[in-house]
C-alpha cells in the first residue's frame, strides 16, 4: 500500500513538472547597423531583428540587441562575451569559432556597385577571376567575407574599417568596385553619398547565398539558443502558406 501510495504522488509530482512552462530567458546578441535588416532607428530594429525577435517569443523568450562596430560584434561573439551574432554569410573558416544553425536567417542577393563614367556600358556580375583577368580595384570591410576570397583569387583588394569609408574611395575614384547587398547597398549610398548617389550604379546579382546568426562556440547560452532558433523557424514554415519565411 505505501508503494501504491508513493508512486501515485510521485507520479503527480512529475506530471506537474512536465506541464510547468518553460522559464522566459532574455539572450542578447551582438549586431551592427545593415538597414533595412538591421538597424537602431527602425521599427523591431529591421526586418532580420524582427523575425529573430518573433521566433524567440514564439518559443517563449524575448531577445536584446547589443550595437557595436560590426568588427566588434563579430570579436564578441568570437571569445564568447555574448553567445550569437546576425547576419553573415557562411565561412568554412569561422566554423572552428562559430556553430551555423541548420536554418539560415535569410537569401540575399551581393552585387558590385560603381561609377557610371568608370563604366558607362554597366558592369555585369563578373566572377573574381574575371576582376582579376579586367586589374580592377575592390574596395570593402575588413573582416568581411569578400577579404578572404578576393585575395585568394589575386584581386586588388583595399581594406577600410567602415561602410563609409568604402563608400568614399569608390565616389573618389580610389577604387573601382564596391560589394555590397543590392538592398541595404542602395539604402547606404543616400545615407553615406546623398545626391552623389546618382553617380553610382549597380550590377546585376553576382551571387544569392543565404545568410546565418552565427552561434559561438565559446558561450554556454549559444546551443540551447540555436535550438530554439531552429526549433521556431520550423515551426514557423509549416504553418501555412502565409509563413513568412516561404
Amino acid at each position: 500500500m505505501f508503494w501504491r501510495r508513493f508512486s501515485s504522488y510521485t507520479l503527480a509530482i512529475l506530471s506537474i513538472i512536465i506541464t510547468l512552462p518553460a522559464v522566459s530567458e532574455e539572450f542578447p546578441f551582438a549586431v551592427g547597423e545593415w538597414p533595412p535588416f538591421i538597424s537602431s532607428n527602425a521599427p523591431g530594429y529591421g526586418l532580420h531583428s524582427e523575425l529573430i525577435s518573433e521566433i524567440f517569443e514564439s518559443q517563449g523568450h524575448t531577445v536584446k540587441l547589443e550595437f557595436y562596430p560590426w568588427r566588434r560584434s563579430l570579436e564578441l561573439t568570437k571569445v564568447g562575451t555574448l553567445p550569437a551574432t546576425y547576419s553573415w554569410s557562411y565561412l568554412q573558416e569561422r566554423e572552428g569559432d562559430f556553430i551555423y544553425p541548420e536554418h539560415p536567417l535569410d537569401r540575399l542577393n551581393d552585387v558590385y556597385f560603381y561609377r557610371k563614367d568608370r563604366f558607362p556600358n554597366g558592369l555585369p556580375p563578373l566572377s573574381f577571376d574575371e576582376l582579376k583577368a579586367r586589374s580592377l580595384t575592390v574596395v570593402g570591410v575588413e573582416g568581411y567575407w569578400y577579404e578572404t576570397v578576393l585575395n585568394k583569387a589575386g584581386v586588388v583588394f583595399q581594406t577600410v574599417a567602415t561602410e563609409e569609408q568604402a563608400w568614399k574611395m569608390l565616389l573618389h575614384n580610389r577604387a573601382d568596385i564596391f560589394i555590397e547587398n543590392d538592398v541595404s547597398g542602395d539604402i547606404q549610398g543616400q545615407q553615406f553619398l546623398g545626391k552623389d548617389m546618382d553617380n553610382i550604379d549597380r550590377s546585376a546579382p553576382f551571387r544569392t547565398i543565404p545568410v546565418y546568426i552565427m552561434f559561438s562556440r565559446h558561450n554556454p547560452d549559444a546551443l540551447r539558443m540555436m535550438e530554439i532558433w531552429d526549433r521556431g523557424i520550423t515551426e514557423l514554415s509549416v504553418s501555412g502558406p502565409d509563413s513568412r519565411t516561404q
